[in-house]
């Protein structure tokens, strides 16, 4: 029987992560939290959770590639893998068609699928409006890997990213869908509201605009932190506070638009 099994690493994310967590709980099956070492109010959030809802599991990690580690040995599996983050909060109501259409076998044969994106800038909660790029052309995410089609999946910094991939006879990585290209917004089912650049945590009291590095970034960044990879690591810290880093590059292309986001409060 196919399970959705959604995993969640998350690094100093509580002003949004119990929300991002609740509207997903009726779409997975189970959910597993790694939380990377928050420093904020993020991992007694997520723990408050798995102690109301059974199908939730949340641990402190010590390095990103445990998120991958939790999930591995699933391949071979009738299994989706549903990669969220702690700044992506779904609609649940498309998440109920979307759930229905996974169960029913209409996305067997896709190795990933992408998902209608709005990456805000932006976010009123008492107004439930969000300004944002849309994807496309702004970049949507990979965000439900379909772990039946592939042998194995080793050696991950951090879930589904990089590592050992082994497909089975007659697949491979090019097997995507891409629902945000063949759906608008408004007629989307499996839709996301990314809050990249706007403040996710309390331990950070204002937003810079510029978003934030992942948590498997910053494990890269403390690898080069030393005189022999000084120049890359300098680099990469300049072009982040000078807003030209990939997630500015991709994230905000296109026009700058306002979405009604009630959906998503519900």
């Amino acid at each position: 029987m196919t399970r959705i099994i959604g995993i969640v690493l998350i690094k100093n994310e509580d002003l949004h992560i119990e929300r991002v967590i609740r509207n997903v709980l009726n779409f997975c099956d189970e959910i597993i939290i790694a939380d990377h070492q928050s420093e904020d109010h993020s991992f007694e959030i997520v723990e408050a959770l798995a102690r109301e809802f059974p199908q939730i599991s949340a641990k402190r990690i010590e390095h990103p590639n445990e998120s991958h580690q939790a999930i591995q040995h699933l391949a071979g599996t009738p299994t989706w893998i549903f990669v969220i983050d702690g700044d992506e909060i779904y609609d649940p109501v498309g998440l109920v068609a979307m759930r229905k259409y996974l169960l029913e076998g209409r996305f067997d044969k896709d190795w990933n699928i992408f998902c209608n994106t709005l990456n805000c800038v932006a976010v009123d909660y008492k107004k439930k409006t969000a300004k944002g790029y849309l994807a496309p052309p702004s970049r949507a995410g990979a965000r439900l890997f379909n772990f039946s089609i592939i042998e194995s999946w080793t050696d991950c910094p951090e879930r589904v990213h990089g590592g050992n991939l082994i497909f089975k006879p007659g697949y491979g990585p090019n097997l995507r869908r891409n629902l945000h290209q063949e759906l608008g917004w408004e007629n989307a089912y499996f839709r996301c509201v990314h809050v990249a650049f706007v403040q996710r945590s309390s331990h950070k009291k204002t937003g810079d605009g510029k978003g934030r590095l992942n948590p498997g970034e910053i494990e890269e960044l403390r690898k080069t932190k030393n005189w022999r990879h000084f120049p890359g690591y300098l680099k990469t810290l300049i072009k982040y506070w000078l807003g030209l880093d990939w997630k500015n590059q991709k994230y905000r292309r296109g026009e700058l638009v306002e979405k009604d986001i009630s959906a998503f409060l519900t």
